[in-house]
């Protein structure tokens, strides 16, 4: 039996995802990508808007698009507390699609009153959408 941990990614509004079989977590902080394994040392990080990628005991990989937020690693647990995430399974691929191209546009055709920085941000979340879902069944 692999060495596992426990994982939680919450949301404002549920537990979007809760396991005590996982064996390997990879998630971007805004310090860099990290990877986690079992009896990690303890670890509190901001998230970057990203994928994230975990692996169960029995080999099973998942994906999720987490859009910012927090994460703690302690005592063989690691709670993700997320602003936004999807699972990699439940994304709309066509709805991130067009949010990726009306970010681009706008970002593209700039108006004076545009803010850049949300745009940008919302081209990240679109992509980041896209990537989760594209891993699925690799």
């Amino acid at each position: 039996m692999a060495n596992c941990m426990q994982l939680e990614i919450v949301t404002p509004d549920k537990m979007l995802f809760s396991s005590e079989d996982v064996v390997y977590l990879g998630i971007r902080t805004t310090d860099g990508g990290i990877g986690i394994e079992a009896n990690h040392v303890p670890v509190i990080a901001s998230l970057e808007i990203a994928p994230l990628k975990y692996r169960l005991a029995d080999g099973t990989e998942g994906f999720v698009a987490v859009c910012g937020g927090f994460m703690e690693v302690n005592d063989n647990k690691c709670t993700v507390l997320a602003t936004i995430a999807e699972l990699a399974v439940d994304i709309d691929k066509a709805r991130a699609e067009e949010a990726k191209m009306r970010a681009e546009e706008r970002l593209d055709n700039k108006t004076e009153n545009l803010d850049v920085h949300r745009a940008q941000q919302a081209l990240r979340r679109a992509l980041t959408r896209l990537s989760a879902s594209s891993k699925i069944g690799r």
